[in-house]
């Protein structure tokens, strides 16, 4: 798999248009923020450090290796957010309701068996006390969970966004933390999709017209910078 930056993938015309026309202005940090962790499941990651080739014959919505990448990043984050007392919520995918056809017409390994684990968040990043954990059924973390009133509950303005995937259940639900007016930040070493190119394409267009994208180290100058 490519090491290139998500950047390069973008050709420099596009990028230089989106900066000739005033789009990717920065809409920095709020005060009272949370961490939010998408699907970091065995279904959505397939057994450590298998390709990705290997790992779809397996648990058929995974990322393989590509997923892994993130895992350690995502941990140092949420790690260094219990420490300054900030939220840290979980997201999973529960199996789907016989009734949601559309979704399961478009993955249709979703009707196959899959393994025991695949529902189960890695080890690695498994949520500790006082962690929140929301089951899902659809892309967005905002719907048709109480995900909202929490956050609403714990007065949280700012959503560090980690998980996957990039282009599905990351992208619906940044699009809808912006539309409930969050400072939406995603942090691009915690987030992937199953190709450089969707996963560049989608950050690309995410960072120029809605959210924040933003490296690790600045996500956690921020969180360090918060009075307890």
């Amino acid at each position: 798999m490519s090491v290139h930056h998500w950047r390069d993938y973008i050709p420099e015309d596009l990028k230089q248009f989106y900066r000739e026309n005033k789009f990717g202005g920065r809409l920095g940090f709020g005060k009272t923020p949370a961490v939010l962790i998408i699907d970091m499941q065995f279904g959505g990651l397939g057994e450590k450090g298998e390709p990705i080739e290997i790992s779809v014959k397996k648990y058929p919505h995974s990322a393989g290796e590509i997923g892994w990448k993130a895992v350690d990043y995502i941990r140092e984050l949420a790690d260094l957010a219990r420490t300054k007392k900030v939220p840290v919520v979980y997201t999973k995918m529960r199996k789907p309701s016989p009734g949601i056809k559309p979704f399961r017409t478009k993955f249709p390994a979703s009707r196959e068996h899959t393994p025991p684990r695949n529902l189960e968040i890695v080890d690695e990043i498994s949520p500790k006390q006082g962690d929140i954990v929301i089951e899902k059924e659809a892309y967005s973390a905002f719907f048709g969970t109480p995900l909202l009133s929490y956050l609403h509950q714990l007065r949280i303005d700012t959503l560090l966004i980690t998980g996957r995937t990039t282009g599905s259940c990351v992208r619906a639900t940044a699009l809808d933390a912006i539309q409930h007016n969050f400072y939406t930040v995603l942090i691009e070493e915690c987030v992937f999709d199953r190709t450089p190119a969707t996963h560049a394409f989608n950050l690309f267009e995410l960072d120029t017209r809605f959210v924040d994208v933003l490296p690790l180290v600045e996500a956690e100058e921020y969180l360090k910078s918060l009075k307890q």
